[in-house]
């Protein structure tokens, strides 16, 4: 399994309803020449630990109560059988007379180190191979005179949930930027995201002052940000997603994955997507962004739709931050686009034959660029970089990235 299917993993790991978020304190140290850093993740893109206290469980293997553990990310929970556990404790349960998102009963998941850099640096704890994604940018930084949890620190987030109700996140981030700025000298912070963390950054912004914000913070840097969503969620909430491995059963994990409020979230945007322009051929209807309610009609999810009406508007209309932003993304790689099912591939539950177009393997060209339209909506600056053959998630370990944040963004 490559670094690219592990970026497809991404969307089934997700961290839990009960979350503790405990700032690493860092004492001040001999500055950087550089501004401070803070890292926010993307889906998947943190360590998540687990205790487990269940009444019962889908098989004989899992089990049923547990101290804390390594949940994410656990390679050997994603082998047959194994992965049936690991489904069943990270889905999740939505209450929709109280609109609010909870874990599995009998699961708790917690962060580790929030402030520090270690759980978003590796994905799992061992450091295998397969699941590096910060610790490239980490030692770059670090050879420039950075160091942990002091000058560059991490923020990780329950990316199954959708940000205004990010179980507590927001406010830790917050204290995590002054602290952060303080036992840096008073030095304004540089945001840099992945992935979903941009939406994430992106609503925690609006809902600062421009005070706080032009006190705090030097610049935001979205890397393979979404903000107006992926094509490839539609497929998700249709069919699953194996993620290219022959092993996994999309629809063994399709349950859980239809549970993620952030998946709701990260639908393609009504503002990006034309009216008429079909998502999803099916042999009976084709959706498009219009037609989301019938499309999880049609799926049996009621509560798909009601995860899609929490989260539609939260950044629809993309309001720039108020800050420089320096966009960084990859393109030329083949980007699911559109689906087509017919009689050989039935929908929902047969994969669909895939037509590609421009993105990063994961998110649609429009969607990356779609930040741009901020350079007519604020006086700071507002960049783009593009990086040919950037996948979405390689793109962390790659030096022209690293060298291109150190000189350009950074000023070193």
């Amino acid at each position: 399994m490559g670094i690219a299917q592990i970026g497809r993993i991404i969307l089934l790991s997700l961290l839990a309803a009960i979350i503790v978020f405990v700032i690493i304190e860092a004492k001040p140290s001999k500055a950087t020449k550089g501004s401070p850093v803070i890292l926010v993740p993307g889906d998947g893109g943190n360590q998540l630990w687990a205790t487990l206290n269940k009444s019962s469980t889908v098989h004989y293997l899992c089990t049923k109560k547990s101290d804390l553990y390594n949940l994410w990310l656990n390679l050997e929970e994603l082998f047959p059988y194994l992965i049936e556990c690991f489904v069943d404790n990270i889905i999740m349960q939505y209450d929709n007379k109280t609109r609010t998102i909870h874990d599995a009963p009998g699961v708790n998941v917690y962060l580790k180190d929030f402030g520090n850099t270690s759980t978003v640096e590796w994905l799992d704890p061992s450091q295998v191979t397969l699941a590096k994604y910060f610790v490239g940018l980490v030692n770059a930084l670090v050879k420039v005179g950075y160091e942990r949890g002091v000058s560059v620190r991490g923020a990780p987030f329950d990316f199954r949930r959708a940000p205004h109700d990010d179980g507590g996140w927001g406010v830790a981030l917050k204290h995590l930027i002054e602290d952060t700025y303080k036992i840096n000298g008073n030095r304004k912070v540089v945001l840099i995201s992945h992935s979903l963390g941009g939406p994430f950054t992106l609503y925690f912004l609006n809902k600062m002052t421009p005070d706080w914000k032009n006190k705090f913070l030097e610049s935001f840097v979205p890397i393979a940000a979404p903000f107006a969503g992926a094509t490839k969620i539609t497929r998700m909430f249709s069919s699953g997603d194996n993620f290219d491995e022959y092993v996994i059963n999309a629809i063994t994990v399709r349950p859980a994955q239809r549970t993620y409020p952030s998946s709701a979230f990260l639908l393609p945007s009504s503002k990006y997507w034309d009216d008429d322009e079909v998502l999803m051929y099916t042999q009976k209807f084709n959706y498009t962004v219009n037609d989301y309610k019938k499309f999880f009609m049609d799926l049996g999810c009621p509560s798909c739709w009601d995860l899609r009406v929490d989260t539609k508007d939260l950044i629809h209309d993309l309001i720039a931050p108020g800050l420089p932003v320096y966009g960084i993304h990859g393109r030329d790689v083949d980007t699911e686009e559109q689906y087509t099912f017919d009689a050989s591939h039935k929908f929902p539950d047969a994969q669909p034959v895939i037509k590609f177009g421009q993105g990063d393997g994961t998110v649609n060209m429009r969607s990356l660029k779609s930040y741009l339209k901020w350079r007519k909506e604020q006086k700071a600056p507002v960049t783009e970089y593009e990086i040919p053959g950037g996948e979405h998630l390689a793109i962390l370990q790659n030096t022209t990235l690293h060298q291109y944040i150190i000189h350009n963004i950074l000023k070193l």
